[in-house]
């Protein structure tokens, strides 16, 4: 059973090189106020032993729409309908703000989220609250360490946030404007790791 997830991060790597632009909807769990517009979002996300497989469309500017499939190691997985709308733009004064959530037949995540650029260039805060798994709260920062790429090397960002359950840090590498992967560990529950597609259309 724990094979599972490698599998499926293999073949969701495969299709993404098969098939062939730069905000986050999320950091590693903690969503963000950020929703782009005409872009197609694939990822593959494994995080404390349960993988997914998620496509997430920004339909209308400022909505967006997907599924997400939970794969976890008891086999009680949840198919997800996940839902965001931006309320307000971030500005230099103003945080971006978003209502979000992922509903289930007998589960329903539901979050307000704030994202603010915090002071410096590249260092950005996230927080959010709400219903389900997010009625403990969420907070995470992010900081982009170079943000521009140089010959081979990624750009890269590294992350730290409070889940509702615990913390997790780590790295993502953004490979492309379309491509990006990231790494981290989630403090007592091992590693965790992903990659993300967006098509623009």
């Amino acid at each position: 059973m724990r094979k599972t997830p490698c599998i499926l991060f293999v073949l969701f790597v495969l299709l993404l090189a098969a098939t062939s632009s730069a905000t986050a909807s999320r950091i590693l769990t903690v969503p963000t106020a950020d929703v782009t517009d005409d872009t197609l979002e694939l990822d593959f996300h494994y995080h404390r032993n349960i993988s997914s497989l998620g496509a997430q469309f920004g339909f209308y500017p400022g909505l967006s729409a997907g599924l997400r499939q939970e794969f976890a190691p008891d086999g009680k997985g949840q198919l997800y309908l996940t839902l965001k709308a931006a309320i307000i733009e971030e500005t230099q004064s103003l945080p971006g703000f978003a209502l979000g959530g992922e509903l289930s037949f007998n589960r329903q995540h539901l979050y307000a989220v704030a994202s603010k650029q915090l002071g410096m260039p590249g260092l950005r805060g996230h927080i959010a609250l709400g219903l389900g798994r997010y009625s403990r709260g969420m907070a995470g920062v992010s900081y982009v360490l170079n943000p521009v790429k140089v010959s081979n090397v990624p750009t890269t960002s590294v992350f730290m946030e409070y889940d509702g359950q615990g913390l997790n840090g780590g790295l993502v590498a953004q490979f492309s404007p379309e491509l990006k992967a990231n790494l981290g560990l989630s403090f007592g529950h091992g590693i965790s790791f992903g990659v993300n597609y967006k098509a623009a259309f």
